[in-house]
């Protein structure tokens, strides 16, 4: 029982370090946002919200802290700016949007 209960939070600690990183790595402003990237936030908020969720409710404590720790250590690391620009190079698909179409009329 104790090597399911720590690989458990091994996995749980990932999974959040993962959408920590790629919550950090979105634009931080909504004009900047592409369609794709404004379609995938709330199914992002769902997905670290539920976990968290789900682990508390099974009363897995250690787990959900640690889940909760990674996310805020993700956040953090993709909001590093050297990161950042080396991570949009790699995934293209968390680029802020470059047209005006979310530009604000003077």
């Amino acid at each position: 029982m104790q090597l399911t209960n720590t690989l458990l939070t091994i996995v749980c600690a990932l999974m959040g370090l993962a959408w920590g990183l790629i919550c950090g790595l979105l634009p931080r402003k909504n004009n900047r946002l592409t369609d794709g990237q404004q379609r995938w936030i709330p199914v992002l908020s769902l997905i670290g919200v539920g976990l968290v969720v789900i682990l508390i409710l099974l009363e897995r404590d250690l787990a959900s802290w640690v889940t909760i720790g990674g996310m805020v250590l993700g956040l953090l690391i993709g909001m590093i700016p050297p990161l950042n620009r080396a991570a949009l190079k790699v995934w293209p698909w968390l680029r802020p949007r470059t047209d005006n179409h979310g530009q604000k009329r003077r």
